[in-house]
């Protein structure tokens, strides 16, 4: 597709904002809508700069089926005991054993569980927090890995909890990633670590970016398809009940 101009705003969807990109492209016939799960947002290609506007309306008027793409029903899921989740891809049983200060511990034998200490109503928070520097360990290994192929130097790894967006890279070079990610498969984590550090290079998604990204060995398209099926879900996990 050959993209002659891009507009980047945000519109509501329910009650929070989430970035909406218009792609100009001559060839296209007519609006087209889509919402892109691995960055969060919504994307609307329109025919020509005239009907930027157009297009912001259109996706306006559908924000209710945006919503729904975005699947917020199920972010809504607080880890509990004898809840099964996605850790490294693979499925694990929370259990509750030992004290407040016991440390978070995995347990693959007779199935694979991950055990928590401590009262249940702080069993989220904890999982939560060990995850999250879980997901800072393999993050950071990954990242430094690839950046010494690209031969970049990084800043600051941010391990955030976003409810759209699984990475970004800042125009500062700073990286951010969703800590969500370490309940993916290896190889999806290591797509959007990849990913991040291409755009220390590339801050774009030009064909260059794309070679550089396939260059690192990760599967872009595997990606996608595995976002498309599971991301929305992943999102729900570890968020408290409003």
């Amino acid at each position: 597709m050959s993209v002659n101009h891009i507009t980047r705003t945000e519109i509501n969807i329910g009650e929070r904002p989430a970035p909406l990109v218009v792609r100009v492209n001559r060839r296209a016939k007519h609006l087209i809508l889509k919402v892109d799960p691995y960055a969060g947002e919504i994307l609307v290609t329109a025919p020509t700069k005239r009907t930027v506007g157009e297009a912001i309306a259109f996706a306006k008027e559908r924000a209710g089926w945006i919503e729904s793409q975005l699947d917020d029903a199920l972010r809504t899921r607080p880890f509990a005991e004898n809840m099964v989740i996605p850790f490294l891809g693979h499925p694990h049983v929370i259990r509750r054993s030992g004290g407040p200060r016991a440390p978070v511990r995995i347990i693959l034998d007779p199935t694979a569980s991950i055990h928590v200490g401590g009262d249940e109503a702080h069993l989220n928070r904890r999982l939560t927090d060990w995850m999250k520097r879980e997901a800072r360990t393999a993050l950071t290994e990954r990242v430094d890995s690839f950046c010494a192929i690209l031969d970049k130097k990084r800043r600051a790894i941010r391990i955030r909890d976003t409810r759209t967006r699984w990475g970004s890279c800042s125009s500062d070079g700073a990286l951010s990633f969703s800590w969500r990610l370490i309940m993916a498969p290896p190889e999806i984590l290591d797509y959007v670590a990849a990913h991040e550090c291409v755009h220390l290079i590339h801050m774009n998604h030009s064909p260059a970016f794309w070679r550089r990204v396939a260059s690192l060995g990760v599967d872009p398209r595997a990606a996608e398809n595995w976002f498309n099926k599971n991301g929305a879900a992943l999102f729900s996990y570890g968020a408290a009940v409003s």
